[in-house]
C-alpha cells in the first residue's frame, strides 16, 4: 500500500470580504433530489460503500488555522483510513479494542477514526490540552480513561504526543493489561498487509464519547451502531436535507453536536461537511459565516452563544460582500436558545441574505447519540410569551396576557420528536403530567444509548424501564418540545423556581460583560432561610468605580429580564467562570466553590492573582 496519504491540498483560502466560492460551489446546481442515508449498518462499511460508488466526490473540506484549504474525497477517505487500519492491525489492534483519540480538527483525526472502525476496534473520543485546562490536569484525566477503557492505543496531535508520553511515564494499567502505546498518524505511514474489514454487528458499541461534566465526573457514553446510523438518518429526514447540501463545522469533533450531528449524519447521507478548527470561529467569528459564504452552505449546528456572539463581535466591515442567501438550516442547539438572540441575529445579517425560516430550534444530548427534536422545516417558527410567576410557583406553563413587562418572558419550540424517538414528561413523583405543565423530560427510542461505560450505578440512575431520565425541564404545547432548564441547575427563592439562562442572558446584554462568560447560581443563606441569587460575570474592566457601575447595570437587567433581582453581582477576569470542554458553564461547581470566586472578585482582589483550578 502507498505510505503517503492521498489528500489534496488546494491552495489557501481567506475567509474574509473579498473571497469568492469555492469551485465546486460556483456552478449551477442540478435540481435536487432528497438525500438518503447510505444502504449499511455501520460507518466502517459507509466508508466502503461510498468510496467504491463516488470515489471523485469531496467529502471532506479543511480551512485551517493558517487558511490552508485542503479537501478528502470518498476514494481518498478509503484509501488512508484502510492504510491506518492495516498500521493499527500490524501493532496489535484487535476487534473490540479501545483506541482513544485526541486531535484538532483535521483529517489526520477523521482518517483515524474511521480506521478504527474498519479494523473493528472502538473510538474513544478525548479533548486535548487547551488553556482551559492546566497540562497536569489533563495528564490526569488522560490517565483516568486510560485505565477505564483499558486502551490498546492512543493515537494524537502530532504537536502534543511528547505531553501524552509524559503524562503516561508513571501510568499503571490495570492487572492483566499492557500500557497503550502512543502513536500520530505519521507514525503509521509503514507499507502493511492489506486486510478485510471485518463484519461488525449493529448492537456493538461504535464509539464512546465522554461526557463534559457540567454536574459531575465525566462519563463515557456508549453509542450502538444501530443507534448512531438510526440517529443520522432521524436528523437528516427531520432536516429534509436535499443532495446539494453542505454542512459547515466550527465545533469541536470530541463532543456530539460536533462529530455527529455536523459531521457523520451528513457523512452517511453522502454529503460534504466543510470543516474549520474552533479556535478559527472562536478567534474571529465572521470566518464562520465567511465559511458559509465560501461553500454556498446550506447546513450548519451552534450553540445559542455563537450566534450571539456574531451580533457582538463582527464588525460591519467585515459583512462586505457577504451572501448567506443558501443557509437554509441553521441549527441551534446544545443550551438554552433565548428569542432576543434570535431575533438580533436575524436583523443582523438580514441584510447579508439570511432569513428567519432557516432557523431549526433543537434538541439532544449524547445519551440520545444527539438529535432529539427539531423544528420541521413546513411548520412555522414557534415561539411562546409566558408568565413567568406562573411558571415559577405553579409550574404551569400560562401564556401571558400583553407579552410586556418583567413577568414575561419568551421561550422558543424546539420542535416535534424526531424519527423513532418517544417523550414524556413527568413531575417530581415520576408521574405523566398534563400539557402545558413543567416537568422532566424522559426519552427512549432507536437512539438511546447503550449506557455509561463500566458504570453500572450512574446508567441505573437514569434509565428506568427503558427511559432515559433527562434532568432536562419542559413542557410540551401542541405536540412541540419546549425546553425550560436543568433541574439541577435551578434556583429556588422563597418557594419559586427561577431558570439561570435568562438571568445570564440578560447580564450578558450589559457593554463590558464578555458573552458565553456569565453564570448566575443559587447560593444557601441560612439568615434568611432561602437561596441567594449570585451573578458571577466575567469582565475586562479593572478600576473599581467603573466595576460598581457596571454591577448595578447587571442587576437592574437581570431584574428587567427575568423578573427578579439578584442579591449578589461578582465581576471577575477573563476565563475565571468555569467551563466543560464543550463550552458549558459549570454553575454546580460555581455553586459549590462561591466563597473561592467571591474572593476573586474584581471589587476585592487585585487584577493579578491565582486562578481557580478546576
Amino acid at each position: 500500500m502507498s505510505q503517503a496519504p492521498l489528500r489534496r491540498q488546494t491552495g489557501h483560502v481567506q475567509l474574509g470580504p473579498g473571497v469568492g466560492r469555492h469551485p465546486t460551489r460556483d456552478i449551477p446546481q442540478r435540481a435536487p433530489t432528497r438525500a438518503t442515508p447510505a444502504p449499511v449498518q455501520t460507518l466502517a462499511e459507509a466508508v466502503v460503500h461510498w468510496g467504491r460508488t463516488r470515489p471523485s466526490q469531496p467529502l471532506f473540506y479543511f480551512v485551517d488555522l493558517e487558511d490552508r484549504l485542503s479537501v478528502l474525497t470518498a476514494g481518498d477517505l478509503h484509501h488512508n483510513a484502510m492504510r491506518l487500519g492495516s498500521n493499527l492491525r500490524a501493532r496489535g489492534v484487535k476487534p473490540g479494542d479501545m483506541v482513544v483519540l485526541s486531535f484538532d480538527t483535521s483529517p489526520e483525526f477523521l482518517e483515524c477514526f474511521f480506521a478504527c472502525g474498519l479494523v473493528g476496534a472502538t473510538p474513544c473520543l478525548i479533548e486535548l490540552p487547551s488553556s482551559k485546562v492546566s497540562v497536569q490536569s489533563w495528564g490526569e484525566r488522560l490517565r483516568v480513561k486510560l485505565r477505564l477503557l483499558n486502551a490498546r492505543a492512543m493515537l494524537i496531535d502530532p504537536d502534543f504526543v511528547d505531553l501524552a508520553h509524559e503524562a503516561l511515564l508513571d501510568y499503571q494499567p490495570e492487572p492483566g493489561h499492557e500500557a497503550p502505546f502512543v502513536a500520530t498518524p505519521k507514525d503509521l505511514v509503514a507499507d502493511a498487509e492489506s486486510f478485510e474489514p471485518p463484519t461488525v454487528d449493529a448492537e456493538q458499541v461504535a464509539f464512546i464519547q465522554f461526557t463534559s461534566g457540567t454536574t459531575d465526573a465525566p462519563k463515557g457514553v456508549q453509542i450502538s451502531h444501530r443507534a448512531l446510523m438510526a440517529n443520522c438518518a432521524a436528523i437528516g429526514e427531520g432536516g429534509q436535507w436535499d443532495s446539494d447540501d453542505l454542512m459547515v463545522c466550527w465545533l469541536p469533533l470530541y463532543h456530539d453536536m460536533g462529530l455527529v450531528a455536523s459531521t457523520l449524519s451528513s457523512f452517511v447521507h453522502g454529503l460534504p461537511t466543510a470543516l474549520i478548527p474552533p479556535f478559527g470561529f472562536l478567534l474571529k467569528p465572521s470566518r464562520w459565516l465567511w465559511a458559509m459564504h465560501y461553500f454556498r452552505a446550506t447546513s450548519c449546528f451552534a450553540p445559542n452563544f455563537a450566534y450571539q456572539l456574531c451580533v457582538k463581535r463582527i464588525k460591519d466591515a467585515e459583512l462586505e460582500g457577504l451572501d448567506l442567501s443558501a443557509w437554509e438550516r441553521a441549527y441551534n442547539a446544545a443550551e438554552f436558545i433565548h428569542a432576543d438572540n434570535v431575533r438580533q441575529f436575524t436583523e443582523r445579517f438580514q441584510p447579508c441574505g439570511f432569513e428567519q425560516d432557516a432557523w431549526l430550534p433543537s434538541y439532544g444530548m449524547a445519551e440520545m447519540v444527539v438529535g432529539v427534536s427539531s423544528r420541521a422545516r413546513n411548520e412555522p417558527l414557534r415561539m411562546e410569551t409566558l408568565s413567568r410567576s406562573a411558571l415559577a410557583s405553579r409550574r404551569r406553563a400560562e401564556p401571558h396576557p400583553d407579552g410586556r413587562g418583567p413577568d414575561a418572558f419568551t421561550v422558543l419550540s424546539v420542535g416535534r420528536m424526531l424519527n423513532g424517538i418517544e417523550l414524556r414528561i413527568v413531575d417530581d413523583e415520576g408521574r405523566p403530567v398534563s400539557e402545558r405543565q413543567e416537568g422532566e423530560i424522559l426519552l427512549r427510542g432507536t437512539s438511546l444509548f447503550s449506557g455509561y461505560f463500566k458504570n453500572p450505578e450512574a446508567t441505573e440512575a437514569v434509565l428506568r424501564d427503558g427511559w432515559l431520565y433527562t434532568g432536562d425541564l419542559g413542557y410540551v404545547a401542541d405536540g412541540e418540545l419546549f425546553i425550560c432548564g436543568r433541574s439541577k441547575d435551578l434556583i429556588i427563592k422563597a418557594g419559586e423556581n427561577h431558570h439561570p439562562y435568562t438571568m445570564e442572558n440578560a447580564a450578558s446584554q450589559v457593554a463590558g460583560i464578555r458573552v458565553g462568560c456569565v453564570a448566575a447560581v443559587g447560593v444557601n443563606n441560612l439568615q434568611t432561610g432561602t437561596e441567594d441569587i449570585v451573578i458571577v460575570c466575567e469582565t475586562t474592566e479593572t478600576k473599581a468605580d467603573a466595576l460598581r457601575q457596571l454591577c448595578k447595570h447587571v442587576e437592574e437587567m437581570v431584574y428587567q429580564g427575568s423578573g427578579v433581582r439578584p442579591n449578589r453581582v461578582i465581576p471577575v477576569a477573563p476565563h475565571t467562570v468555569p467551563k466543560t470542554t464543550s463550552g458549558k458553564i459549570k454553575r454546580a461547581y460555581i455553586r459549590q466553590n462561591i466563597e473561592a470566586f467571591e474572593n476573586l472578585s474584581l471589587l476585592v482582589a487585585p487584577p493579578a492573582r491565582q486562578a481557580i483550578v478546576h
